[in-house]
């Protein structure tokens, strides 16, 4: 992370950089598209393991290569981040920390094999926090790879539709708060209402089950 900060790349991912580039940008997609695909994926790899611009990079696949192409790519890209950066906490600190506060952890990581899938897709529909954060956390948990993957999948790709659609509109873009519209904000908490709904839902019945 402070390698990618100090090399100055973090100043390029922005939107104001985007918009100032877009025609160069365009032109370069449209010689070398297959190249440009495979560089975009792999920034976005990088965006996913260190950098805190996930969002620009995802409205930048609708600038370059519109609304559902962009959103497929970055989609690859996000996933492939992400389980770069959930392997590697879960191999330097992740089986350290649930080997030495197992007892501690017991009740929070049995809730995590019941609901750890909703928790992901959740987390991922709503970007409240920052996309590497959730992964590398994430790592740090007992949660399977594979449910890791599949709900990062899951969570991500509806996100990426709205935001490369944004890219697509750039022009009426004038910065990322832009994209924060009511509509969209609703929208994104009915997701993740509708995504959590079955726990809660299984959550109440067990309690009214429950002796008194």
């Amino acid at each position: 992370m402070a390698a990618v900060h100090l090399s100055g790349l973090s100043r390029y991912v922005t939107l104001e950089s985007l918009k100032e580039h877009r025609g160069l940008i365009e032109q370069t997609v449209a010689r070398h598209y297959v190249l440009s695909v495979l560089l975009y994926i792999l920034l976005y790899i990088l965006t996913a393991l260190a950098l805190p611009g996930a969002l620009v990079l995802t409205v930048a696949g609708g600038v370059l290569f519109h609304t559902l192409p962009g959103a497929v790519y970055s989609s690859m890209g996000a996933i492939i981040g992400g389980l770069f950066a959930f392997v590697m906490a879960r191999y330097i600190m992740g089986d350290w920390l649930q080997t030495k506060y197992a007892v501690q952890l017991n009740q929070f990581n049995t809730e995590l094999e019941r609901h750890g899938h909703l928790y992901v897709m959740t987390a991922r529909l709503i970007p409240i926090l920052p996309f590497l954060m959730v992964s590398y956390v994430c790592g740090l948990t007992n949660l399977t790879l594979r449910t890791f993957t599949w709900a990062t999948a899951a969570g991500i790709f509806p996100a990426c539709l709205v935001y490369t659609f944004a890219g697509s509109q750039i022009g009426s873009i004038s910065s990322l708060d832009d994209l924060f519209t009511p509509r969209l904000l609703v929208s994104a908490l009915l997701l993740a209402f509708l995504a959590l709904l079955p726990m809660v839902w299984k959550k109440l019945g067990a309690r009214k089950a429950s002796p008194h």
